[in-house]
């Protein structure tokens, strides 16, 4: 390799030398390459000097290969054809033609609302692939983008490091889920009755303490916590029946996985909306798989969504502008 004149390795010379293969003239070679018989002419005594041969003799009119020429010719077609049709021309992607593994991030509750939706919809799509759903948090995201284990991510997260990037999917507000055929309380329920019934609440740490106790504690207020849990499905499970109370997200409250009848109303006391993002690698950003990812994503999110909005009948009507803040942002 370190014999090789690499400098005097020009991507015009393998051009020159196909011209002159294919018309046999210095001239017509010039004319097809838009040059002036002269540069053509010093483009071939280039290619000569680089490859220790004459490559072509002069007969008459004609530009005759030599044998190392005839050698060459299709090699020098395969890279030219490499570089002009994998190379240089813009990049496609075909879902129905993809066979490989499409990699997305979710935490517990995007995947419970998501991810049937998610998988029907790029399945369709793309019948060859084969999709991977890894469990997310603050956590350990960083790392499953640094290793390229993950195509995005759909979740709540903290600030991104530099080499990703984020765009909000739609905006997320909590709801008191409960069994008011166990409860018997008055819609929407009194912050009383909130303070008096036994509560439930998702937590990843073990802490049964959030911004919600702080509130309360503001107002002089304590609610009465009984049952932490990582996941929203156990807790939502454990609602049916029981005298319990679960402040959670409301497209997880409404959400229906069993034949549950839960009441759903707004809290009583201030609780933060949050967003829901999609993040992914910024210099991933302009390739065509994953322009048509993150398309089918917020596609599917944002149908998803109106379709549970439309299913929430009476709740739903009461709150119009609800709706419109739920959109894809």
């Amino acid at each position: 390799m370190s014999d090789i004149n690499w400098k005097g390795v020009d991507l015009n010379l393998l051009l020159t030398f196909d011209a002159l293969f294919n018309h046999r003239s210095v001239s017509r070679a010039a004319e097809h390459m838009h040059l002036g018989q002269s540069a053509m002419s010093y483009n071939l005594n280039r290619l000569r000097n680089l490859l220790q041969d004459p490559l072509f003799e002069r007969q008459g009119h004609t530009m005759v290969p030599t044998r190392r020429a005839e050698e060459l010719a299709p090699r020098i077609q395969a890279v030219l054809g490499t570089i002009r049709n994998d190379i240089l021309l813009p990049l496609s992607f075909e879902p129905r033609d993809y066979c490989g593994k499409i990699i997305i991030g979710l935490n517990d509750y995007t995947e419970m609302v998501f991810g049937p939706v998610l998988f029907d919809a790029l399945l369709q799509q793309a019948p060859g692939s084969q999709i991977v759903f890894r469990a997310v948090d603050n956590s350990n995201y960083q790392q499953l983008f640094e290793q390229c284990q993950l195509d995005l991510a759909i979740g709540t997260f903290n600030e991104l490091p530099s080499p990703l990037t984020r765009h909000q999917l739609y905006r997320e507000r909590h709801v008191c889920l409960f069994d008011n055929r166990v409860l018997n309380v008055e819609l929407p329920i009194s912050l009383d009755d909130y303070l008096t019934t036994p509560q439930a609440m998702v937590t990843a740490t073990g802490e049964l303490f959030s911004s919600v106790d702080q509130r309360l504690s503001d107002m002089g207020c304590e609610r009465h916590m009984v049952l932490g849990s990582s996941r929203f499905i156990t807790l939502r499970h454990l609602l049916t029946g029981r005298q319990l109370l679960c402040v959670m997200a409301e497209m997880m409250g409404r959400t229906e996985f069993f034949a549950e009848k839960l009441t759903i109303c707004p809290p009583p006391v201030e609780v933060p909306d949050f967003d829901i993002e999609m993040i992914f690698r910024k210099r991933d950003s302009n390739h065509p798989r994953t322009q048509w990812l993150h398309s089918q994503v917020q596609q599917v999110i944002k149908q998803h969504i109106a379709n549970i909005i439309s299913r929430s009948g009476e709740y739903c009507e009461k709150n119009h502008s609800r709706a419109e803040q739920l959109q894809p942002g």
